[in-house]
C-alpha cells in the first residue's frame, strides 16, 4: 500500500450539486455517473424508485447531493495506483457542513458599466440578512434528518437537512423552496429585491477519518456543495455545462493535462457527439431551438450522425465545415451559434451570447478539419452510458465529480440558475487541486449575488419574442436556460406550448413553482413530455 505520505484523502464529488423540492421527507441523490440519470428513490430504499418527480401528494422531491471518500495511493513517480472508497465499514467518519445564504447582504446584481455597485438592504446590519445554518456535524450509518437552519431578519429560514445512508455516505439535503419577505413587499426586480429572502445556499463539505486499528485523525481535501433550483428537464443538457466551464478553467490553470492541444486525442463519440446531441435535444424544451435542430431540419443532428461521424470523404468534410463556420468563438467573435444569451460583468457584457468553452472549440476545430477518431460504434447505435457501479475504481471519483457539473448551466449567467458568474473566475478555485473551490472562501460565497428570490429570475428569463422589447437586448430572440427551465413544451399535442402557463408574474411563480410539469421521455415514442403538472394550464 505504500507509506502515508504516498496517499491522499479526499471527498468526491468535489462540487456537489443539491436542489429545492417542497416536499418534506421525499428525496433522491443527484446524477453519479455521466449520462446516468438518477434513481428517483431514497437511496436504500426498499421499494426503488417511483418514476416521479413528486411525492403522492404533489410535492416536488427535493435532489441531495451525495458525498464519498476515496484513498487514492500513488507510487514514487507520483502515478495513481489505486482508489478505494472509505465507508463506515473501513474507519469512523466524521462530516461537517457548513451552509449560509449570503444574497441579502451581496452586492446587487448590475450589468451596466456605468451603473454603481451597492449592497442589497442597505443600513441594515449583515448579522439580520446573512442566514447562516453553522457548521453542522452528522457522522455514523443511517442517520436521520439534522435540521440546517438560520435566521433572516424575524424570520427562521431552514436550508435543508444532512442524512448518511447505510455505508456512512454524507447527503445534503437543500431547503424546501420558500421565498418569503419580512412584510408584504412586491417583487419589481428580476433579481434584486430588498426586504426578500429564499433558501438557496451554498458551503463547505468537510471530514474527518480515523481508520479501523488506528487512532490518527486523517483530514480529507473538503468539497463544496451548491443548492439550486430544481431542473424540470433533467434528461436534457446545456450545449455548455457547468462541466464544461469548470473544466476549462482547470485547463488553464490547475491542470495544463486537461488542456486540448493540437495532439490531444479528440474522440467523437466522447468529444462531439455529446455536444451535437445536446443542441438536437433543446427543441423539445425551446422553439428556437426546434426552428433550426428540431426534426426534419438540415441541422438536427441526431438524425444525421452516420455523416458527421466520418472523417474522411469530401461530402463530410462539407458538412463539417458548415456547421464548424456557425459557430462563434470562445472571444465571441464569428458566428451566431450557440443561441445563448449573454453573461455579463459588473462592467458590463462579457460575450453578447454564450460560446463554446476553449477546449469544446478545439474538440470541434479539430473534428472539423477531420482529425479526429471515427469511432462511432458499427450500425449507429448510441452508446451507452456506464453506471458508476461498472467503472473501474481509478474513474469513479471523476466521474462522480463530471456529473454533478453536467446536469448544471454552463451560461448565460445573468445571473444565471444554479450559480453566476463567480464560477469564471480563478479565484474561486483551489489553488492545485482540480474541481474544487477555494477553501478559503465565506459560505454562501458561490449564490450570494444570483437572483433573491430565485423565482424572480426564474419567471423573467423566458424567450423575448416582441421586437419593440429592449430591441438593443441581445438576448432578444433566444432562450436562457431551457435545459433546465423550460420555455416551450409538449403537452400531449404535437405543437409546443408554454411552459408556464398559468403563473402570471414573479409573485405567482414564488406561490406556484412546485406545480410546474416536468418534461422527460415519452416511453414507446422517443419524445419528451411535461408530465406531473398540477396547476391549470392558462386557456387561450
Amino acid at each position: 500500500m505504500g507509506s502515508p505520505a504516498q496517499r491522499r484523502y479526499a471527498i468526491h464529488p468535489g462540487i456537489g450539486i443539491a436542489r429545492l423540492g417542497d416536499s418534506a421527507e421525499e428525496y433522491f441523490v443527484g446524477p453519479e455517473a455521466p449520462g446516468c440519470p438518477p434513481v428517483l428513490a431514497k437511496p436504500d430504499s426498499p421499494e426503488g424508485s417511483d418514476g416521479r418527480y413528486k411525492d403522492g401528494q404533489g410535492h416536488v422531491k427535493r435532489q441531495g447531493a451525495r458525498f464519498r471518500i476515496f484513498e487514492t495511493t500513488f507510487d514514487d513517480s507520483g502515478q495513481r495506483r489505486q482508489v478505494r472508497e472509505i465507508t463506515a465499514a473501513d474507519a469512523k467518519v466524521e462530516w461537517t457542513v457548513h451552509l449560509a445564504n449570503a444574497k441579502a447582504a451581496a452586492p446587487r446584481f448590475t450589468f451596466g458599466a456605468d451603473e454603481v455597485v451597492t449592497r442589497r438592504n442597505p443600513g441594515l446590519p449583515e448579522r439580520e440578512l446573512v442566514i447562516d445554518a453553522g457548521a453542522q456535524r452528522i457522522s455514523g450509518k443511517s442517520q436521520g434528518f439534522t435540521r440546517l437552519a438560520g435566521s433572516f431578519q424575524r424570520l427562521d429560514v431552514p436550508l435543508g437537512d444532512l442524512l448518511t445512508d447505510r455505508d456512512g455516505r454524507l447527503i445534503v439535503l437543500g431547503g424546501l423552496g420558500r421565498s418569503q419577505s419580512v412584510s408584504p413587499l412586491p417583487l419589481d426586480d428580476f433579481v434584486n429585491n430588498d426586504g426578500w429572502c429564499d433558501d438557496v445556499s451554498d458551503g463547505p463539505v468537510r471530514a474527518t477519518i480515523q481508520l479501523n486499528g488506528s487512532d490518527e485523525t486523517i483530514v480529507a481535501e473538503p468539497a463544496w456543495v451548491i443548492v439550486a433550483p430544481p431542473d424540470f428537464a433533467p434528461a436534457i443538457e446545456s450545449v455548455v455545462t457547468l462541466y464544461d466551464v469548470v473544466y476549462n478553467i482547470m485547463s488553464r490553470s490547475v491542470d495544463p493535462s486537461l488542456a486540448v492541444t493540437k495532439d490531444t486525442a479528440v474522440s467523437f463519440s466522447k468529444d462531439i457527439y455529446p455536444i451535437l446531441r445536446r443542441v438536437s435535444t433543446l427543441h423539445w424544451v425551446s422553439r428556437v431551438a426546434s426552428g433550426g435542430h428540431g426534426p426534419g431540419n438540415r441541422m438536427h443532428f441526431l438524425s444525421r450522425i452516420s455523416e458527421l461521424a466520418q472523417n474522411s470523404g469530401e461530402a463530410a468534410a462539407r458538412l463539417r465545415g458548415v456547421i464548424f463556420k456557425k459557430l462563434r468563438t470562445p472571444a465571441g467573435a464569428g458566428g451566431n451559434m450557440p443561441k445563448l444569451p449573454a453573461s455579463v460583468t459588473d462592467k458590463g457584457v462579457i460575450n453578447e451570447s454564450v460560446a463554446l468553452t476553449e477546449c469544446q472549440y478545439e474538440r470541434m476545430r479539430r473534428w472539423a478539419a477531420g482529425t479526429f477518431e471515427a469511432d462511432w460504434p458499427p450500425g449507429g447505435a448510441v452508446p451507452p452510458p456506464i453506471p458508476l457501479e461498472g467503472l473501474a475504481d481509478l474513474d469513479v471519483p471523476a466521474a462522480l465529480d463530471r456529473a454533478a457539473l453536467e446536469a448544471c448551466v454552463g451560461g448565460g449567467f445573468f445571473p444565471g440558475i444554479e450559480v453566476g458568474r463567480i464560477m469564471l473566475e480563478r479565484s474561486t478555485y483551489a489553488e492545485h487541486t482540480p474541481f474544487r473551490i477555494n477553501p478559503g472562501l465565506a459560505p454562501g460565497t458561490l449564490t450570494a449575488r444570483m437572483a433573491v428570490p430565485w423565482q424572480a429570475d426564474f419567471f423573467e428569463c423566458a424567450l423575448q419574442t416582441d421586437p419593440d422589447d429592449k430591441p438593443d437586448d441581445p438576448a432578444n430572440g433566444m432562450d436562457w436556460w431551457p435545459a433546465q427551465r423550460p420555455v416551450n413544451v409538449l403537452r400531449g399535442g404535437s405543437e409546443p406550448e408554454d411552459w408556464v402557463s398559468g403563473i402570471g408574474d414573479m409573485q405567482a411563480m414564488v406561490d406556484h413553482w412546485a406545480g410546474l410539469g416536468f418534461i422527460v421521455s415519452e416511453e414507446g415514442t422517443g419524445r419528451f413530455v411535461e408530465t406531473e403538472r398540477t396547476i391549470a394550464v392558462e386557456k387561450a
